[in-house]
């Protein structure tokens, strides 16, 4: 017979320390009965410091999705999930390596990039606005001569 512990799902919620989404997704998690692990972004030898069972640098994705999939070979895992959009390309990556359902790591990354997500909007023909890229030193009053207005 199994124990309460072994029917539980265990999912990694990522988040970083100063995220003020991380109570609700708690209690979302609680209530659905989730065995929770944060996975916060700290570097490695803080985490270790502050007994951090996984500390992950959002900063660095490979070195990240290697320290989730170190955890999961002990700790079993059924989703990753992103508190904020800072680790949502992580949390496709990671889920991607563990053969989790997720986002494609591609368009993880396009949320967090509005002329990337244009770009490829473009391209696959959905509707979009115009848009051009322009240097973000570049002079406010030439930029506005060259794009039009609606």
């Amino acid at each position: 017979m199994s124990s309460e512990n072994e029917d539980k799902k265990r999912i990694i919620l990522l988040m970083s320390p100063a995220s003020y989404r991380g109570g609700a997704f708690l209690s979302a998690a609680k209530r659905l009965h989730l065995e929770v692990v944060v996975g916060i972004d700290l570097p490695e030898t803080l985490a270790e410091y502050w007994h951090v069972p996984l500390g992950v640098d959002f900063a660095d994705p490979q070195a990240s999705v290697q320290t989730i999939v170190e955890y999961a070979k002990e700790h079993p895992i059924t989703a990753i999930l992103s508190v904020d959009d800072g680790a949502s390309e992580l949390a496709a990556l990671a889920s991607a390596a563990l053969g989790l359902a997720h986002n494609s790591p591609r368009a993880a990354e396009a949320a967090r990039d509005k002329l990337l997500m244009r770009t490829l909007m473009s391209k696959g023909g959905a509707p979009c606005p115009i848009f051009r890229p322009f240097p973000l030193g570049d002079d406010p009053a030439r930029v506005a001569e060259q794009v039009t207005y609606p």
